[in-house]
């Protein structure tokens, strides 16, 4: 099944190994750039010339079938360098920073933290070990 663009552009997936302070270097800004940039075109795909989702583009011989959208990547790369449009450009931060903020978050931790299991209390009470008398 495909990975989704943030899992692409920064796995959250991963254990972080912890960072030493004295050999800590900062991303490179221009890769965050451009990792911002190939989002927006996910996000607003219309603004860049690609395929719209809302858009619907049948050929009335054939029979419709609905494309995929969470892989992108064959038409962007077809699409070529392009220029962001001005009215994106306030945008692209707020991609990189949410970029930076899935890649820190720890999603599997929040899950069991917020919707705990309940298949360890159900697995305790089934169990033949334990009497009930």
């Amino acid at each position: 099944y495909p990975v989704d663009v943030l899992n692409r552009l920064n796995p959250s997936y991963f254990k972080k190994p912890r960072v030493d302070p004295a050999t800590y270097k900062d991303a490179d800004p221009r890769a965050l750039a451009k990792d911002a940039r190939h989002l927006s075109k996910y996000i607003f795909p219309s603004q860049y010339g690609l395929s719209s989702v809302f858009v619907l583009v049948t050929n009335q011989i054939q029979a419709y079938q609905q494309p995929d959208y969470t892989d992108r990547e064959r038409e962007i790369k077809v699409l070529g360098n392009c220029k962001t449009p001005k009215r994106l450009k306030d945008v692209l931060q707020l991609a990189e920073k949410m970029i930076w903020r899935h890649g820190k978050c720890g999603y599997k931790p929040l899950r069991d933290k917020v919707c705990p299991s309940k298949v360890i209390f159900i697995f305790v009470l089934q169990s033949p070990a334990v009497s009930m008398s």
